[in-house]
């Protein structure tokens, strides 16, 4: 629980309450932890779902990136190297 958002705690608190409100007794120590596990669990789901989502936008924009970027044509020895100080050899 240390680990999770406000926002996420909160989501857990109202799968209890929700649970807590179909339930025809009060629920056991056993059914509660159940249902928070299972909360757990979802929350994990949604954090891997959205990383995974996050990464995608991330490769595509890397993607437009390397596709925009300007690179010559072709390379050309002649230009790249200096003969001026070479003498013949």
């Amino acid at each position: 629980m240390k680990d999770l958002t406000e926002a996420e705690k909160a989501q857990i608190t109202l799968l209890l309450q929700k649970a807590q409100a179909n339930a025809e007794h009060p629920l056991t120590n056993g059914e509660r932890n159940k249902i928070r596990e299972e909360g757990r669990l979802q929350v994990v789901a949604d954090r891997a779902e959205a990383a995974k989502v996050a990464s995608k936008a991330a490769r595509e924009k890397a993607k437009e990136r390397a596709k925009n970027q300007v690179l010559p044509e072709t390379f050309s020895w002649t230009e790249s190297v200096s003969n001026k100080f070479r003498g013949r050899r």
